[in-house]
């Protein structure tokens, strides 16, 4: 670089290299421009998000859309600090409650008080989880909405600060802010659902991993248990591994929320858990439109197909996708290797697409594992590109364009269109993802093929020529960085 020092009337001009300390100011100006742009659209999420969680409020009140899911969890802990506990479980008790958490707060033309149908749906969580929301029941729900939405703010930021101390180069603010206005955060305050402490065990279990602290990254993946299905993946590949050490941990998790949960509400209530996932059956059951699996795909490209033959193809592309993360974690297990953020990055995604019931509010599981991949290096600029639209495009989809109040219809036409949006992009981030690491071990695997044969050649010529004369590596074996 060069630059030009006028003298006199401008008339001579010298021209000389721009020094070093202007080129780094140069780099360093580029560089906080970066971060402060960063910075300023994460923040511009987050307003975004709080503006449309007031105007929700204003449109519908509560429990309807805005904390929609943290009504059904007071009504099932209102049902265990009851008589019967062994009811939380039955829908038409936990009806009762909800709906007349609707009558006291909600007030949106679509619904009607005098209406009989059943409104709740089954909240399919161990018991121990009601027992532990019993204190939520005790202040009015509108301050207790507060306060679990002031608590998952925070588990938010302690998630934001946990992956960006462990991503080099990462800007703290830029992530934490970048995770507060997200799509499936914001969604997972929207509604009030449980998704941000399984984000945050999924975080830690990770970092445990990383860390070769096996037992430890076990007590946390054992937490996944108040949704299992989350763990569909992560588990039984721990057991492939023999990972014995962490199988212990989840082994002593499982044992707590057991033991809690028969304290909590006794046999009959832990026995009748299961009846809490009869409504999730049905093959169009539980709203699947805005979904991020294989059930809402196939939907969305065959709305006609028979119930049967719906499930039989969804189960049919999942063992597919479930093969295909099978071979890639196919050798021995290596924690500390460069490839294991894009690995676990895969398995994820593969959690959330192959599961039967997986809402958009769940893609908040891929934080850690995807932001540790692109810090990494482990992911091209296509896929930070698939990444970025992933966690921007749906944010403003979801929470802008809204011109006052959010009614019922304008709430759930946004969510379709931006969970849309999300979906392509968690299974665009899934193929990119596979095709990159096969590609990478395709390579890896050509080097060693070279080095062995060359290794091999050498070690020949070595037996065939006399004992005084001395072989010379070429230039080649002395460049390659596995030559002896």
């Amino acid at each position: 670089m060069k630059k030009e020092v006028t003298s006199g009337a401008g008339q001579d001009r010298v021209s000389f290299p721009m020094s070093y300390s202007d080129t780094l100011t140069n780099e360093r100006s580029i560089s906080m421009l970066r971060v402060w742009s960063g910075r300023l659209l994460a923040l511009g999420l987050v307003l975004s998000m709080a503006l449309f969680m007031w105007r929700s409020y204003e449109g519908t009140g509560l429990f309807l859309n805005l904390g929609t899911d943290y009504g059904l969890y007071l009504a099932q802990a209102t049902v265990m600090g009851g008589n019967d506990p062994t009811r939380i479980y039955d829908q038409s008790s936990i009806n009762v409650v909800y709906r007349q958490l609707l009558d006291d707060y909600a007030h949106d033309p679509a619904y009607d008080s005098a209406f009989p149908g059943v409104w709740a749906s089954h909240v399919p969580y161990p018991p121990i989880f009601a027992w532990a929301m019993q204190p939520l029941t005790w202040v009015a729900p509108p301050v207790s909405f507060l306060l679990w939405s002031a608590v998952n703010i925070l588990l938010v930021l302690w998630i934001g600060w946990r992956v960006a101390s462990h991503c080099r180069g990462a800007d703290k603010p830029t992530i934490m802010l970048l995770l507060l206005g997200s799509y499936p955060v914001a969604l997972n305050f929207q509604v009030g659902q449980i998704q941000l402490l399984l984000a945050w065990a999924l975080t830690e279990c990770y970092l445990a991993l990383r860390g070769g602290k096996d037992f430890r990254a076990g007590l946390w993946l054992g937490c996944l248990l108040l949704k299992p299905h989350y763990g569909l993946l992560l588990g039984p590949l721990l057991l492939w591994k023999c990972r014995w050490s962490a199988v212990a941990g989840v082994a002593v998790t499982a044992s707590v929320i057991a033991g809690g949960s028969l304290l909590a509400g006794g046999l009959s209530t832990l026995l009748a858990y299961p009846q809490a996932f009869s409504g999730m059956v049905q093959f169009r059951g539980d709203y699947p439109t805005p979904m991020v699996n294989w059930r809402s795909l196939v939907l969305d490209f065959y709305s006609t197909i028979y119930w049967r033959s719906g499930i039989l193809l969804t189960i049919f592309l999942g063992v597919v996708t479930t093969l295909c993360v099978a071979w890639i974690w196919r050798g021995p297990w290596k924690a500390s290797a460069a490839d294991f953020p894009a690995k676990m990055l895969l398995t994820m995604t593969a959690t959330l697409m192959v599961n039967y019931h997986s809402h958009p509010y769940g893609a908040a599981i891929l934080v850690m594992p995807l932001l540790s991949t692109i810090y990494a290096g482990g992911m091209d600029r296509l896929g930070q590109a698939i990444a970025a639209v992933g966690a921007i495009v749906p944010a403003i989809i979801f929470t802008a364009d809204y011109s006052g109040p959010i009614s019922s219809w304008e709430w759930g036409l946004h969510l379709e269109f931006a969970s849309q949006i999300l979906k392509a992009t968690v299974f665009a981030l899934y193929a990119h993802t596979f095709i990159s690491l096969t590609r990478t071990a395709s390579v890896r695997k050509v080097v060693v093929d070279s080095w062995g044969a060359r290794h091999a050649i050498r070690f020949l010529r070595q037996r065939h020529v006399p004992a005084n004369h001395v072989v010379t590596p070429s230039p080649d074996e002395r460049r390659h960085p596995m030559a002896s």
